[in-house]
């Protein structure tokens, strides 16, 4: 699983995008958001990163991941591999393949796309008709920000 722009390797934070395979709406079956959850705050711990935004859509999820860059395709792989092989089959998931072979992403190097990134992050499911306000999507870390609640995923708000 490749990046596309491999010379951005050092200590950053990333805007990435990942899609389930022809934008099947596996979000919208039983025990999907919450496997993804799961195995997010696995792999994120493994690989010592910290989620400044993260949305599970239907269709796909972005996160604000802040990690060392030649990390994250390493980060991709493992996690986008153990939601296919095991957590996916587990809730009687078996297509093959279950993601898009890629994955993109975009490394922020100003707070001004930060906050832009961040911003399209908590507005998706509200764009997408799912709730009226961002902070009442479960599956996003609008509630971090906008509220006193905490989020199933540790956000790091730190960086303001």
């Amino acid at each position: 699983m490749g990046l596309r722009f491999s010379n951005q390797t050092s200590e950053s934070i990333f805007f990435v995008t990942t899609t389930f395979h022809n934008w099947t709406p596996y979000g919208n079956q039983h025990g999907v958001y919450e496997a993804l959850n799961s195995n997010l705050r696995f792999y994120g711990s493994k690989y010592e990163s910290k989620f400044a935004g993260y949305v599970f859509m239907p269709t796909h999820l972005h996160l604000l991941i802040a990690m060392e860059g030649n990390k994250l395709s390493d980060f991709m792989r493992d996690f986008k591999k153990y939601i296919a092989q095991r957590s996916f089959p587990n809730l009687g998931i078996n297509d093959n393949p279950i993601w898009m072979p890629r994955f993109d992403r975009v490394a922020i190097n100003t707070e001004s796309v930060f906050r832009t990134k961040l911003e399209y992050i908590h507005y998706n499911p509200v764009k997408a008709g799912l709730v009226s306000k961002a902070e009442d999507w479960r599956w996003s870390s609008a509630k971090a920000y906008n509220t006193a609640e905490t989020t199933d995923i540790s956000v790091w708000t730190d960086w303001r």
